[in-house]
């Protein structure tokens, strides 16, 4: 439980690092701000992870020779897993984040351009705002292939209990985030509205 726990949390902090080390290099703007960094870290990743560490035992593990006491909690392999996950979800939300650059910015994806377009604000919030949906959404999904590190997603894919009540939650509060005035425009920054139904689907 403690391996997958560090794997998925390793996972997804790797790629957020990536993808704002991506938007930096290449002069496209940060897809997120301080606070709603603090709100994936807080809100919608931790319910997951905690899940992960409740995991029930797999039914072979009796089967398994003990690990020696000397074997750290990440392994090597654990490590190129990580880095391999990570940037796959940092490659998918980089995709999404350009092309939400080009939609909602007039065409327009770097920072020195979308400065001059009239509105600038307003727009910028609209991309993020679709990135940050589907990173969430991302999240979640890489939750449940977290669970098992040599069998399929959909292997007993609703026997933890404990990961359904946390992504409903982390649903719930990607919601709040997005849609909930004042909250979500004011505060996060984030206009789930305003997105339209390009933004969502």
């Amino acid at each position: 439980g403690i391996q997958k726990f560090v794997a998925f949390i390793m996972s997804v902090h790797i790629a957020e690092v990536m993808q704002i080390f991506f938007c930096i290099v290449t002069g496209i703007p940060v897809m997120r701000t301080p606070l709603q960094i603090l709100f994936l870290i807080l809100v919608t990743d931790l319910p997951p992870s905690i899940a992960l560490g409740m995991e029930p035992g797999e039914k072979t593990i009796l089967k398994e020779r003990p690990r020696p006491k000397e074997e750290p909690v990440v392994l090597g392999w654990m490590w190129l897993s990580m880095v391999m996950n990570g940037a796959v979800l940092s490659a998918v939300i980089i995709g999404v984040y350009i092309v939400s650059l080009m939609h909602y910015c007039d065409g327009q994806i770097f920072q020195a351009d979308i400065d001059k377009l009239e509105d600038f604000d307003s727009k910028l919030m609209d991309a993020r705002t679709v990135a940050f949906i589907s990173l969430v959404w991302s999240e979640n999904i890489r939750s449940y292939t977290s669970r098992s590190f040599d069998k399929p997603v959909w292997h007993d894919i609703l026997g933890n209990v404990n990961m359904q009540k946390a992504i409903v939650l982390a649903q719930i509060c990607l919601y709040v985030a997005v849609l909930v005035p004042v909250f979500s425009d004011k505060i996060l920054q984030l206009r789930g509205v305003a997105v339209g139904a390009f933004g969502w689907l």
